[in-house]
């Protein structure tokens, strides 16, 4: 922002190549730089400097170009509010509906998107069934003694294994699980995806030593674990808000504690809906 020490023209002109209206441009002017005036005499200013919003001269290639480079950044999240209100920002003078005309142009794919309010989403790249691996454990039931532990595949999104168990972060039954899927589809896959839990090293060390590669396994955010975390989403609706459900309201009804062991037991014994596991 300008200092107090500029004079009244290059304030003026700062503001109005920002964006501001003419409203704002006049309460900052008289707020930050104790410079009082009406919208009318505004006006008069601007017109006597050769600013104006309609009509303005500019050059639609450089727009182009410069919209162009704003695409390959962040800025292509935005729409051409954002990207016209960036462009001010830097001195262009252009007005909305040519940016707009120009974001059609240039990214026809992210204005559709924009304006069915869909979300750009990053491509998922698989070459085919047992490519790739995605293990994760699942803790929404675990308050209630039902951890759970799954594994898709990748390309058809088949369920390789999913357990209930009574605690998913021991290492050695990460391990068995995968090694019971390796016996039972005869064979590993080239890449394991698990996320940055310690229950995953020994399955991970397993992945790398059968495929003689350290690249076949590869830690991420579980965010990032699109496959399993994705499927745990239609879990989620299909079958465990049933179940959270289910148990709250026998704590609520007093026919159930899980700070009593035995009844989390009997509970263990009774209330899984998946094949058990140690």
């Amino acid at each position: 922002m300008a200092e107090e020490s500029c004079d009244e023209k290059e304030l003026i002109c700062e503001y109005f190549k920002r964006g501001f209206k003419y409203d704002e441009i006049r309460m900052l002017l008289e707020k930050h730089h104790a410079i009082r005036m009406s919208i009318e005499t505004l006006k008069r200013r601007l017109k006597d400097y050769g600013l104006k919003r309609r009509n303005a001269d500019f050059d639609v290639e450089v727009v182009r170009q410069k919209i162009r480079i704003l695409l390959d950044g962040p800025d292509c999240m935005g729409g051409y509010r954002h990207v016209w209100h960036t462009l001010q920002m830097e001195g262009f003078n252009v007005p909305r509906d040519v940016v707009q005309q120009l974001l059609k142009e240039l990214d026809p794919q992210g204005s559709d998107e924009r304006r069915t309010h869909c979300l750009k989403r990053r491509t998922y790249h698989n070459i085919g069934p047992n490519f790739s691996w995605h293990a994760d454990g699942y803790d929404k039931l675990k308050p209630f003694g039902l951890a759970i532990h799954g594994c898709i595949d990748g390309w058809s999104r088949k369920i390789l294994w999913l357990y209930v168990t009574r605690s998913n972060n021991c290492p050695q039954n990460i391990a068995t699980y995968y090694l019971d899927a390796i016996e039972k589809y005869g064979g590993c896959p080239v890449k394991l995806v698990t996320d940055l839990g310690t229950e995953n090293g020994i399955m991970a060390s397993l992945q790398c030593f059968f495929r003689d590669d350290l690249g076949s396994h590869t830690y991420v955010p579980s965010p990032r674990n699109q496959r399993i975390e994705g499927w745990w989403s239609y879990f989620r609706r299909s079958r465990t808000t049933w179940w959270i459900n289910f148990f709250k309201d026998l704590e609520e009804q007093g026919l159930y504690n899980q700070a009593v062991e035995v009844e989390s037991e009997c509970l263990w014994l009774f209330c899984s809906p998946i094949t058990k596991r140690h």
